[in-house]
């Protein structure tokens, strides 16, 4: 005579168990399989491109190596006289240098005198 199969403490057996167990990560492997991935290239973002000499002090604040003093020392110039090129911003504000010209000149651009549109204040 056999002894009975070993019971777990919730009543399930070694080979119940185990079943629950194989079914289980064929059920995590469906769903692996079938989570779908993004069909077709992606397509990466430009980078925002704003004016110095109108963007708010928010959006200059967010720009890379900007902190509030030199976005002050930006505002103060541009008040003075518009920016007429990024050459221009590098020589006007104290704080920025090629370093800080290069990080973010992806993100600066000048516009025309004749199309820059007024701000809605500092």
């Amino acid at each position: 005579m056999t002894p009975p199969p070993p019971h777990s403490r919730r009543g399930l057996g070694l080979p119940a168990r185990g079943g629950l167990t194989f079914l289980a990560a064929v059920a995590g492997l469906g769903l692996v399989g079938v989570s779908g991935t993004a069909k077709g290239p992606y397509v990466l973002a430009r980078p925002l491109v704003v004016d110095p000499n109108t963007a708010p002090r928010g959006v200059l604040g967010a720009l890379p190596k900007m902190g509030p003093a030199i976005v002050g020392r930006i505002v103060a110039a541009r008040d003075e006289a518009p920016f007429r090129s990024l050459d221009d911003l590098d020589a006007r504000v104290r704080g920025i240098g090629p370093a800080t010209i290069a990080a973010l000149r992806p993100h600066l651009g000048i516009a025309p005198t004749e199309t820059r549109v007024a701000r809605n204040g500092p």
